[in-house]
């Protein structure tokens, strides 16, 4: 990335911001910062009034209801809170071929971390299936989620004679933040088994 690379050259937040024609502000942002992590942030802010509607209107279009006019008020019912431009618009985009489907919507961290931490049998079908969407979509959330369980159902159940097992596996075969954590509970193993 462009301001990562002036910095490194010693430039200053302004100088950079100069040559690049950003303002001090975003050069600063943007600094140190890789560029999966500025996609992920633009993506989670990216997300437009029209899309949990999207699908609807394109099935819907696509099974000949044209009108932008019946498609609008159709996505009223279904809780859309945009104008009706906004449809219309994407109406025309679907028409020239130009229409961007719908991006899938990732869950909340704090939803991923809720659905894992949570007893199995106690989620309810859709937030089983979000789960299982998110963990296929990202390796890392696959990969961090039965350590994660094992944890859970070992503080549960009071288990703490399984913790040394449990911290020798996770920073073995864990994910990088999995094993992270375990070797903290090493630090401490004798209060966190009582």
């Amino acid at each position: 990335m462009e301001v990562n690379e002036l910095a490194a050259t010693g430039l200053s937040l302004s100088a950079t911001g100069r040559r690049l024609r950003l303002d001090r502000k975003r050069v600063r942002r943007y600094r140190n910062k890789d560029l999966e992590d500025l996609l992920t942030s633009a993506q989670a802010r990216g997300q437009g009034v029209l899309d949990p509607s999207i699908d609807h209107v394109q099935q819907h279009f696509d099974t000949g209801q044209t009108s932008s006019m019946q498609l609008y008020r159709e996505s009223l019912t279904l809780g859309y809170t945009g104008g009706y431009h906004v449809v219309n618009r994407y109406v025309a985009a679907i028409r020239k071929g130009i229409a961007i489907p719908a991006r899938a919507a990732t869950p909340n961290p704090r939803h991923i971390t809720s659905w894992i931490m949570r007893r199995q049998e106690t989620l309810c079908p859709s937030d089983t299936a979000r789960l299982e969407a998110a963990r296929g979509a990202r390796p890392e959330i696959a990969s961090a989620c039965d350590p994660a369980r094992e944890f859970a159902d070992m503080l549960r159940h009071r288990r703490g004679h399984l913790l040394r097992d449990w911290i020798q596996k996770a920073e073995l075969s864990g994910p990088d933040a999995v094993g992270v954590f375990a070797g903290s509970i090493r630090q401490d193993v004798q209060a966190v088994t009582s």
